[in-house]
């Protein structure tokens, strides 16, 4: 029963992220105007945000790319690992523990990417935390992040 909940809580992480990743693509331009709310810094006073402050194209769509990307990548990883650990739930320790690595992998940058996109970039570098709706923004992601982490512990727990 301990493999069927760790292959459920995988393929659930690889659901987020395919649900998020589509309806990130098919809401381009809010994810768009999202990204461009946080480049522009609209927690500082007009004129007053630093100089990295910007709307320039190529930053916004790379901020698009990974937002989708970070998703994505993560969905296909976690899924691809889902199909190995059902394939390997009644194998001996060794194999059923080896089946997990490209789930494990795939919560790992859920993670990463979440702490990249929101943490580093968001809030290190465009001070999402200085505007009240990039700040409950993040605190969604940081909720994700938490989720997907103790899904990634107990999966790779050995049993």
């Amino acid at each position: 029963m301990i493999r069927l909940t760790k292959i459920l809580l995988v393929m659930l992480v690889g659901l987020w992220g395919l649900i998020g990743a589509a309806g990130n693509l098919m809401n381009l331009a809010g994810v768009s105007a999202m990204v461009r709310a946080t480049t522009r810094m609209p927690g500082f006073d007009p004129g007053a945000a630093p100089p990295w402050a910007t709307e320039h194209p190529l930053i916004l769509g790379l901020g698009v790319v990974l937002i989708v990307l970070g998703k994505l990548i993560p969905a296909v990883l976690c899924s691809w690992g889902s199909v190995h650990m059902v394939r390997a739930r009644n194998e001996p320790a060794e194999v059923w523990q080896q089946s997990k690595s490209m789930a494990i992998v795939g919560c790992g940058l859920a993670m990463a990417l979440l702490f990249l996109g929101w943490v580093v970039i968001g809030e290190f570098v465009f001070m999402m935390f200085l505007d009240e709706g990039l700040a409950n923004a993040s605190n969604a992601a940081f909720r994700y992040g938490g989720f997907i982490a103790l899904i990634m512990i107990f999966v790779a727990q050995k049993e």
